[in-house]
């Protein structure tokens, strides 16, 4: 008989060791919403349209495992090279465009060629590569953000707020808590994956041609009968020989191995017995709860010859700004050019009730000086007490972090090698 293992969460993490143990063992997911995907989500407009409202862009040469399970899926992606960044005070009515579009170039009288928003742009990659060099050189250990921007110069005027505004992005955090984050997480993000920003991340920006769902669909399609939603687990108690799951309901299972695929601090609720290793560990991460919201209120926007992917809606407050992130659904495969839908992540601006569409919450993890200190040391638990862990917080926060640590829980447990 095979031996069993139960996966716990049905993100990209859940689902990729789901699909590299499932020919080996006989696995069972459990997910306790009633959708697979976690932040992965295709919505249907109104219109009709498919969108994903979460995760959605992937940048192929950074998420190199991710580009290879989608090969094996045959998933296909498209190139976008017109997605740039539009940023809005909303005090001064002033903005700043970064969009390479022919047509948004002509709508802004060419105002992204000024010579000093060229020359902070430049001087910000410039400022990435002083950044990579204070990470080698242990120079902003100990130092937040903000402490850290004060040792790189070249960070200044638009280019800090393209930078910032970037960050704010990517790692689905507030300005202050970026900020207040630790200098080398960002540094070391940046000289890892020096694609993802500005103005590199303009040449390799891929979306789905046909959403998210459909790399979902075909991860899960060879266990399908074998996933639980709606899943309600009240604790997972462990011995040296298996695993229980208890439910809700009263009603247990036994398995040989668990997948804990879920966010830390789910995970850790879960266990019985944590131990000390698994209480330091998963105990470091705090997440933060993001409403996405979809709306076509566009009363704040500039107009929409403008807007080429992604708004930026700010007040001069905080340490720096305080920023909504806003992505124009009208450039993603399946949505009509006529749309006038956007997403809004940290809405700080009033939207009009009858304009809002869709809102789902997202839970992102944040990353402070305990949780950046962790990341190296969580892979020790995998293998302890028949327990094995994986998520996007097992790296920078990306999809390609989830789904490598997935296959090396799958390699570590003799499952399938992409």
């Amino acid at each position: 008989m095979r031996q069993r293992i139960a996966i716990i969460g049905g993100g990209i993490a859940g689902l990729t060791s789901a699909y590299l143990l499932n020919k080996h063992y006989d696995i069972t997911l459990y997910e306790k919403a009633d959708r697979i995907g976690g932040n992965a989500y295709t919505y249907t407009t109104r219109d009709g349209d498919r969108a994903d409202i979460g995760v959605m862009s992937f940048v192929k040469p950074v998420y190199k495992n991710f580009f290879k399970l989608l090969d094996r899926l045959n998933i296909k992606t498209t190139l976008y090279t017109g997605l740039a960044g539009c940023f809005v005070n909303m005090d001064s009515g002033e903005s700043v465009n970064f969009a390479p579009r022919p047509a948004a170039m002509l709508a802004q009288g060419f105002g992204m060629f000024k010579p000093g928003l060229i020359k902070s742009a430049i001087c910000m990659q410039n400022g990435l590569r002083t950044a990579g060099r204070l990470f080698d050189n242990n120079e902003v250990d100990g130092l937040t953000l903000e402490e850290g921007l004060k040792k790189v110069p070249e960070i200044y005027g638009d280019g800090k707020l393209l930078y910032l505004g970037t960050l704010c992005m990517m790692s689905s955090m507030h300005c202050d808590g970026v900020l207040a984050a630790p200098a080398a997480y960002f540094f070391e993000k940046a000289k890892k994956y020096e694609k993802i920003y500005p103005p590199k991340v303009l040449f390799y920006v891929r979306f789905m041609k046909n959403q998210t769902r459909s790399y979902l669909d075909a991860l899960s399609a060879g266990f399908r009968d074998r996933i639980v939603l709606n899943a309600r687990i009240r604790a997972i108690a462990r011995s040296a020989k298996d695993v229980t799951l208890c439910m809700e309901d009263g009603q247990k299972s036994v398995y040989d191995k668990v997948v804990l695929a879920c966010n830390a601090d789910q995970a850790l609720r879960l266990l019985d017995k944590a131990t000390d290793r698994e209480n330091n560990l998963l105990g470091a991460w705090t997440y933060t709860t993001s409403n996405m919201i979809v709306h076509s209120d566009h009363s704040l926007f500039p107009k929409k010859e403008l807007i080429s992917g992604y708004t930026f809606l700010y007040r001069p407050a905080g340490r720096y700004i305080q920023t909504s992130v806003s992505f124009s659904l009208w450039i993603l495969p399946g949505v009509s050019k006529r749309s006038n839908l956007m997403i809004t992540q940290h809405c700080n601006f009033p939207i009009k009730e009858e304009k809002i569409e869709f809102q789902r919450d997202f839970r992102t993890p944040n990353y402070d000086f305990r949780s950046y200190a962790a990341i190296k040391e969580l892979p020790s638990l995998n293998g302890a007490n028949n327990t094995y862990y994986c998520g996007s917080h097992f790296g920078f926060g990306l999809h390609e972090d989830a789904v490598t640590s997935a296959m090396n829980v799958a390699r570590q447990l003799g499952g399938d090698v992409i």
